[in-house]
């Protein structure tokens, strides 16, 4: 028998009228849910729990009437046509598409099992990105962050306690999104840290380097570098410890050489500055190089794809027929004036194309699913569309890609020998054969 509570606040006056298009747990949640009577905004990706009128789209419904419900809408201005959080009430589960067309993505939920997740599950993963201080919420009337260049790259303090970079982007309401925070700093440490006792534990005896009570990298080592002060990929690699081997990936080489690492890095070198001061602008840094200097072709056939993945002060940086960049693994860039960036990020550059002519239906996916662009040397375990919520653009998290290494080498799929990761750069073809899961990362925020 069906309740006869109120489904939802007074408000809603026509909220009884699609009582019975629903299915009974969901109208349970929703009549327990928390609904104020004043309009504010719930989350950064959504304003709140939809009207009755909007929750049965003629767009979402896939041909399936009454199966999925918009159960949160997202912010007016975040996508041409605005969608939000659908609920399939098949299988009770969620999946966010800031705008119709990301649906594409992943309906029907049958083929796409992996971008479909429980609404607690959701919802937990936008807490953690309050929980961390990724974003952050503050009064509505108090400013942005954009009222003073001083602030740009400084840090500050939330409410939980978490260091944050001072964001200078718009607020959505009360929420500001951040390029990063110390938490997320802290995580990768962990994460790198893991990685590398895995590898470590698993060297032949007596070939480990000598333990060092120093950090990798120092504060003046990256000063010769060119890596701007106070931002992610300074904090993080003066916190790592020195790992005690050379290759902590097939073929990717740990920058025990300071000289060397500075003497490497193409983009925080380049006149990038002239982009808005340079003041939000952080470059890509080359973390950990490919052996033997291989380069990395950023060519495109079409004048309209660009291969290249960083911001636009850096993609122009680097003319058609200017292969010297060097192959790796690099820090993201980002725009800090810019919402939904990953200061966190990685992008991984190949010395070759993954998915070339003739691989239609077959090569390296992305966590959505999805193959990776078609020759492309910069998509390896990125997102691609994000079921929990924001833009293809932003670029994977790097404590996640120290997760799936670490899980490669634990499971031998990767081998371990007296340098470390044993075999070379060209290891990661293997994302493009039957063995493509190896070099996958499962959905997250």
């Amino acid at each position: 028998m069906r309740s006869t509570a109120q489904l939802y606040p007074p408000r809603y006056d026509d909220a009884d009228e699609i009582r019975d298009r629903l299915h009974d747990s969901l109208v349970a949640f929703l009549e327990a849910a928390e609904i104020p009577k004043e309009m504010w905004t719930f989350y950064f990706w959504v304003s709140g729990i939809a009207e009755p009128s909007e929750m049965f789209q003629d767009g979402v419904s896939n041909g399936e009437a009454d199966r999925f419900v918009v159960l949160y809408t997202t912010n007016i201005g975040l996508a041409g046509h605005s969608t939000g959080l659908v609920y399939d009430q098949r299988t009770h589960r969620a999946t966010m598409a800031l705008g119709i067309e990301d649906l594409d993505f992943s309906q029907p939920p049958e083929q796409h099992s992996d971008l479909w997740h429980p609404l607690e599950t959701v919802l937990t993963q936008w807490i953690e990105m309050i929980r961390i201080g990724k974003i952050t919420a503050s009064p509505e009337d108090e400013g942005d962050g954009d009222d003073s260049d001083e602030r740009v790259g400084s840090e500050e303090g939330d409410a939980a306690g978490n260091r944050i970079e001072k964001a200078t982007n718009e607020k959505l309401g009360p929420w500001t999104w951040h390029a990063y925070s110390a938490t997320q700093v802290d995580s990768a440490v962990a994460a790198s840290n893991r990685l590398a006792s895995a590898i470590e534990s698993r060297m032949p005896e007596g070939s480990l380097l000598p333990e060092s009570a120093s950090p990798l990298l120092r504060d003046a080592d990256l000063d010769a570098a060119a890596v701007p002060a106070n931002c992610f990929i300074r904090s993080f690699l003066t916190h790592i410890r020195p790992p005690r081997f050379s290759t902590i990936a097939p073929g990717l080489l740990v920058p025990h050489d300071a000289a060397r690492f500075a003497r490497q890095q193409r983009f925080t070198r380049m006149d990038y500055a002239s982009a808005d001061d340079g003041q939000h602008i952080i470059p890509p840094v080359l973390i950990f190089s490919a052996e033997g200097d291989r380069t990395v072709n950023f060519d495109s056939d079409s004048r309209y794809i660009s291969h290249n993945p960083f911001c636009r002060a850096f993609a122009d940086g680097v003319p058609a027929g200017d292969h010297s960049v060097p192959a790796g693994l690099y820090s993201e860039s980002v725009e800090r004036t810019a919402v939904d960036n990953a200061e966190e990020g990685f992008r991984l550059l190949l010395p070759y194309c993954l998915r070339e002519a003739g691989q239609e239906d077959s090569g390296a996916k992305k966590s959505d699913g999805g193959y990776v662009e078609k020759k492309s040397v910069a998509d390896l375990f990125q997102h691609g569309f994000k079921p929990f919520g924001g833009e293809w653009w932003r670029a994977q998290r790097l404590e996640r890609l120290f997760d799936r290494w670490r899980e490669l080498v634990e499971s031998r799929v990767w081998a371990v020998c007296e340098t470390g990761v044993q075999g070379s750069i060209d290891i990661f073809k293997d994302a493009d054969t039957t063995r493509t899961r190896d070099y996958w990362i499962a959905p997250s925020w």
